[in-house]
């Protein structure tokens, strides 16, 4: 029925209910109208583009004579655009000539950034990152996403080759361990922080500082490969970045990956990396003011502090020298509590900084840093003959590491790095009780007897109650949870199902005295090596019998 019938209806009829079914049927009718009418302008203006576009390409081909008939369904391959696609992409990747002097081997694997670049620098050749990729075999044949390959090259992305993570008996207690300080961070987020902390390898200097963790091209028919040897310009000569990953568990989800990234760079020659070198980093990171949302409230450093490391002898709690320098830390920074957990030996990945320290390795592809900017500081064996020039060499590496890592972000944050040469221990005047008649570099050991809890992969330090040796907590909240088990976190603790159980729930339900030792249930620790690091007078036990 047309609107115009309708509307005749409508004004002859006085039922109210009929006017009204009128009007609702009259206002779709001329919605519906409405909407035809811009659908046939759409076509007639889509009709119009279409001519002009074949207007075009009619005077285009007028113009250059030329035509070319392409009749499968879908976007022509640049291969008819660059026919000779599959031979340049294997120029850019394939050996080149050997070095003149025969002093290093030219590295054939690159990513795909490179080859693109090649690619378009050579040959003039430009495609997209996505479209290069689909010009390369898959990584996997019988997936879907190998459909989108068209007329691949016989090159390939691959991974270089990494030794896998090897199993040891103790990774699930130690990841218990590690899950246990994180939820007690996590009950207290807004007083705590948690630092994951790891040195990165070596970065040399004037020779490629080639990383291991990122993808690269190269010809199918050759293995992954990289040189055996790389000629080393001297000794020592090598750039050490300590990574520090601050996360703040107020503001982060549940697996405490993200957080603020922060990087030292250590010249191996004159510095090094050693407990005291990390201290002295986190030292640095404390007065810095760009991490004051992480590691302050109100102004003063909270009060709880989770060190997650990776078990290396600068970093081991277990280890006397670092024990000192961690006991050192805490009383300088005035914590209510420190713990220090490591994963198992060969474990070191699962530390949430080597998420990170892959970004950073990526970055590092087919980067050289200069050894001899201002001038060669090494005589033909490979020593050092000027330490000053050697010192200006390595800090204009360092700094221009540092300005490589700081270009891109990680996880949303810019990434902070410094260069530092100066080998100092912020900790040396610290004073403890009874230290008059021992070794100034060592804590008095009735002190660590009051105050720490040393394990096989954990350190704890606390508060005591007296009043003349600790100052008073700042968190009382904690303090009374940890007073259920003499101010420390209970031991790591297997349940009758096996499982490995919360420590924050066998502070508040389980029964106190059925709380096993430290280490009790460390699979590697049968019952006889238990009972001799125990002590034959108090019991009390160490995890080394060096103690």
């Amino acid at each position: 029925m047309k609107l115009a019938e309708l509307q005749q209806i409508y004004n002859s009829t006085n039922d109210l209910e009929i006017r009204n079914n009128l009007l609702e049927r009259m206002a779709t009718l001329k919605q519906t109208l409405h909407d035809e009418d811009n659908k046939i302008k759409k076509l007639k203006r889509h009709a119009g583009y279409q001519r002009k576009c074949r207007a075009k390409k009619i005077k285009h081909l007028q113009e250059h004579q030329e035509v070319i008939q392409y009749d499968s369904p879908g976007r022509p391959s640049f291969l008819i655009q660059y026919p000779n696609l599959h031979e340049h992409i294997h120029e850019c990747i394939e050996f080149g000539a050997a070095d003149k002097k025969r002093r290093k081997e030219v590295i054939k694997v690159r990513t795909i950034r490179h080859l693109r670049e090649n690619l378009n620098s050579k040959y003039n050749e430009y495609l997209s990152r996505t479209t290069l990729n689909n010009y390369l075999l898959p990584s996997r044949s019988n997936t879907k996403a190998a459909k989108t390959h068209h007329h691949p090259a016989l090159v390939a992305n691959a991974s270089v080759s990494r030794t896998e993570k090897n199993e040891h008996i103790d990774e699930h207690y130690c990841l218990a361990s590690v899950k246990g300080a994180k939820q007690f961070a996590a009950l207290f987020s807004t007083h705590s922080v948690i630092i994951s902390q790891d040195d990165k390898a070596k970065v040399p200097l004037g020779i490629p500082a080639v990383g291991r963790t990122f993808q690269t091209i190269q010809s199918f028919q050759e293995p992954v490969t990289l040189p055996d040897h790389d000629f080393p310009v001297g000794m020592q000569q090598k750039l050490i970045p300590s990574v520090y990953l601050l996360i703040n568990p107020s503001d982060t989800n549940d697996t405490f990956r993200n957080g603020q990234l922060s990087i030292f760079v250590h010249p191996q020659y004159h510095v090094g990396t050693s407990s005291s070198t990390h201290m002295s980093d986190l030292n640095s990171l404390i007065q810095d003011s760009q991490f004051d949302g992480i590691l302050k409230i109100n102004g003063q450093i909270k009060p709880i502090w989770i060190l997650l490391v990776d078990g290396g002898p600068d970093e081991n709690p277990r280890h006397m020298k670092n024990i000192f320098q961690y006991c050192k830390m805490f009383c300088n920074f005035d914590l209510d509590y420190l713990s220090v957990r490591t994963h198992a030996p060969g474990q070191s990945a699962y530390n949430p900084v080597e998420r990170s320290m892959s970004t950073l390795s990526q970055k590092l592809a087919g980067i050289t840093l200069p050894i001899d900017k201002f001038g060669s500081h090494l005589n033909s064996q490979g020593q050092v003959t000027d330490l000053e020039l050697a010192m200006k060499n390595f800090r204009y590496a360092g700094e221009a590491l540092c300005t490589l890592w700081k270009r891109d972000p990680i996880f949303g944050k810019p990434v902070i790095a410094q260069y530092t040469d100066q080998k100092n221990s912020p900790f040396d005047d610290i004073l403890f009780p009874g230290s008059e008649n021992i070794n100034e570099s060592a804590v008095p050991w009735q002190w660590i007897e009051n105050h720490t809890k040393i394990c096989q992969y954990s350190l704890d330090i606390k508060k005591c109650e007296d009043s003349s040796c600790c100052s008073p907590k700042r968190h009382e909240e904690a303090a009374v949870l940890l007073a259920e088990n003499d101010g420390f976190l209970p031991p790591v603790t297997k349940g009758k199902d096996g499982h490995f159980l919360n420590p924050l729930h066998i502070l508040e339900y389980c029964d106190k005295l059925k709380i096993p030792g430290n280490d009790a249930h460390c699979p590697s620790i049968n019952a006889d090596t238990y009972e001799r690091l125990c002590c034959s007078e108090c019991d009390a036990y160490f995890p080394t019998l060096s103690m």
